[in-house]
């Protein structure tokens, strides 16, 4: 019976003594995650401007990108715009951009917040106190680096849409001059204040005898130009504006091919200087030829063939 007590007594002591000793690792515990998670919750306060700002750098860059990509899948097309330096224009504004974005840091990864469980052994607190010592101690060595600055790439975005634009209305422009018909032709040409009158030939009705002939235009409008003095000209008043020809104002010769046209401006330029036999200035515009009366100065041959070349590519 006295065996019985002893064997008893030693276990209930043993039990007091484990239970005492699981408490000191609960309240040691608590109270090295209490500092810890202090820490911790201020730390990760502190890295969530730098953690924002990363962000924001990181969706500034994916704006520029998108841009760019955007770009250059009409760049991709291969569609050939009628002033190649808009393309060049536009690839340099791309460049620029590009070539300058900003690098983006990773971010950094907040501290975990760490609990305690009421049902852990022993074991398991002290294992939670140690992580939480080994935690401050790196937390306290951490020091959080400035936010990194927010690029502002509005300007060089702009730019390269409104490059964009312009390399796209270029890309149309050719389309326009490329084997059009005369009634385009006709339309474009009375935006221009100068031109008074304007009429298409015909096969009945065309002076060089090359509407719809290999190498030959496919369609040709004679215009007069009110700068052209008429007086100067060796013309009856019966005749009419295709009978007056290129000398009274102009001529837009349509080709329907780029090579057609060179041929012809080619041909042309053999008597350029050539007094009566001068045909005026002459320029190759996508499969157009234009052509200004030799009776008007070089200032105005220059003057009114851009006007009409403005007219000509002009997007709606």
């Amino acid at each position: 019976m006295k065996k019985n007590m002893l064997a008893f007594a030693l276990a209930l002591m043993g039990c007091i003594l484990l239970l005492g000793c699981d408490n000191k690792a609960l309240e040691d515990a608590t109270a090295s995650v209490g500092k810890y998670n202090a820490v911790a919750t201020e730390y990760n306060k502190d890295i969530q401007p730098y953690n924002d700002a990363v962000e924001e750098v990181r969706e500034a860059n994916k704006t520029v990108t998108s841009v760019c990509a955007a770009a250059q899948v009409e760049i991709n097309k291969g569609e050939q715009p009628f002033d190649p330096e808009t393309l060049k224009a536009l690839k340099g504004a791309m460049s620029d951009v590009e070539n300058n974005l900003a690098e983006v840091s990773q971010k950094l990864d907040p501290a975990p917040i760490l609990t305690i469980n009421e049902d852990m052994v022993r074991e398991e607190l002290e294992e939670v106190a140690e992580k939480a010592d080994l935690g401050l101690e790196s937390l306290a060595a951490t020091i959080v680096p400035d936010a990194p600055s927010v690029p502002d790439y509005t300007e060089g975005i702009s730019l390269i849409e409104s490059s964009l634009t312009i390399y796209k209305d270029s890309v149309q422009g050719l389309k326009q001059i490329t084997a059009p018909s005369d009634a385009f032709v006709m339309d474009r040409l009375r935006r221009i204040g100068s031109i008074t009158e304007m009429a298409p030939v015909t096969e009945d009705h065309d002076p060089n005898g090359k509407l719809n002939k290999q190498g030959g235009y496919i369609g040709c409008i004679y215009f007069r130009d009110d700068q052209v003095d008429a007086s100067q000209l060796y013309v009856d008043e019966s005749e009419d504006v295709v009978e007056i020809g290129a000398v009274g104002g102009g001529a837009i010769e349509i080709f329907s091919t780029v090579e057609d046209a060179e041929t012809r401006n080619d041909y042309l330029a053999a008597f350029d200087g050539a007094g009566m036999l001068s045909s005026g200035s002459h320029l190759v515009a996508g499969t157009l030829l234009i052509r200004t009366s030799d009776e008007l100065t070089a200032s105005q041959q220059e003057d009114l063939t851009q006007a009409i070349v403005d007219a000509l590519v002009s997007v709606e």
